[in-house]
């Protein structure tokens, strides 16, 4: 495919390999994760690619920020800077890169949708007429906080939601929403915290309703669609960024679920319930485990909208959960979707001493994920590793291991 370009790329954080063809970005990803991984296995590692790395995103988080503006005639430790009147600027976009205090004035981005870009543009018209202030991070006044926008790529469904520290005028709001996403759920959030997180402390609809749908399209073997999960998504759900190479994943763990045939699955780690509602009809029952309180009742609710009974969901962290409810090994597979950080030290060791005879671990930080197999691998084998590049243009790489108690 041809050469991307954006404007902002080498100040944005969006993005770190827009520079580089996306085959090239693919194969750096893939030589550096072999390099990670060099200990434990040495063949090549198969990379399954997002087939158009141009508006994949599901979701953005962009924030407005009342900024100091960069001049061309600052010198470092410059006595006259002392002097200078400061000059500031209001931005709408990604941070900066190394920078939590600054984001750049999106006017280009390749990651989300087409309709991202003339977005932002009416809702920074909407601010200047209103006469909002952009919030500073550094002071911590101003009003508009955050912009989210998620998009369900196979249902078309789309929700925005404004996130503020006190009032403004949502019917305008509205409308200039409504210029470009005229079919799109409208929410705004409060949020009055000191951290620079898009967490609500409440929300409300303004117009449609609080949350959007988002279907899995899971592959048999001949790559025609097999089984298809709805989730439910409201602002705060957890679902893996890029839907289309996410369901391939799904689908190839799903294959591998199915000729291991267990009668139990062990969902560590399991957040919403995805593996475990990917598979559900393919083993009498789902243990799921996760400790964040909401994604167990997205995964509850998720269950009942599929009809799915056969999924249990525990609010535990996994590490408490092994230590009170021993893993039965008869019969069962263990999947392991971890956090950056990887594995709990006494989670990690309960699943290598577990006597389960499979186990699927699929990681998203490959440096973590090394040091959770020095443990794992004192007992199992590595049977196979393959990745899923589910971030074009970002360093992040998803990866995939099987292995088998030895």
């Amino acid at each position: 495919m041809p050469n991307l370009t954006c404007k902002h790329f080498g100040t944005c954080g969006g993005c770190t390999l827009l520079n580089l063809p996306y085959e090239e970005q693919v194969q750096k990803k893939r030589a550096k994760l072999q390099d990670i991984l060099k200990d434990f296995w040495t063949a090549d590692i198969p990379v399954t690619v997002t087939d158009n790395p141009v508006y994949f995103r599901n979701k953005v988080e962009l924030g407005f920020c009342h900024q100091v503006k960069w001049r061309d005639d600052y010198k470092k430790n410059d006595p006259a800077n002392k002097t200078r009147p400061l000059e500031f600027e209001q931005c709408v976009g990604f941070k900066l890169t190394g920078r939590w205090d600054r984001a750049v004035d999106l006017e280009e981005c390749v990651l989300f949708s087409d309709k991202l870009v003339p977005l932002v543009a009416a809702i920074r018209a909407w601010a200047q007429a209103e006469n909002l202030p952009y919030y500073d991070q550094r002071k911590h006044t101003g009003i508009l906080r955050h912009l989210m926008v998620r998009e369900g790529k196979n249902t078309g469904e789309q929700i925005v939601v404004l996130f503020v520290t006190d009032d403004f005028n949502e019917k305008t709001f509205v409308a200039a929403v409504e210029s470009v996403l005229p079919n799109a759920n409208i929410m705004a959030a409060v949020n009055n915290g000191l951290a620079d997180t898009a967490e609500p402390e409440s929300l409300r609809v303004l117009k449609g309703k609080d949350h959007i749908f988002e279907k899995i399209l899971l592959s048999g073997a001949d790559g025609k669609t097999e089984r298809e999960v709805v989730f439910k998504l409201s602002p705060q759900s957890f679902f893996q960024t890029n839907t289309k190479t996410a369901q391939k994943m799904y689908s190839r763990v799903r294959g591998i679920v199915k000729q291991i045939a267990p009668k139990k699955i062990y969902d560590l780690y399991g957040g919403a319930g995805s593996f475990s509602l990917s598979c559900a009809d393919l083993c009498e029952k789902s243990i799921c485990v996760e400790s964040v309180a909401p994604a167990i009742y997205n995964g509850i609710e998720n269950a009942k909208l599929n009809g799915v009974q056969n999924v249990q969901f525990f609010c535990s962290r996994v590490e408490d959960f092994v230590r009170e409810q021993p893993i039965e090994k008869k019969d069962a597979l263990i999947i392991l979707d971890p956090p950056r950080s990887g594995m709990h030290p006494r989670a990690c060791k309960a699943v290598a001493q577990s006597g389960v005879e499979n186990v699927l671990y699929i990681s998203c930080n490959p440096v973590t994920l090394a040091t959770d197999l020095k443990t794992l691998t004192q007992h199992y084998e590595i049977l196979h590793v393959e990745a899923f590049d589910f971030f074009p243009h970002s360093d992040h790489i998803e990866t995939f291991v099987r292995l088998k108690l030895k």
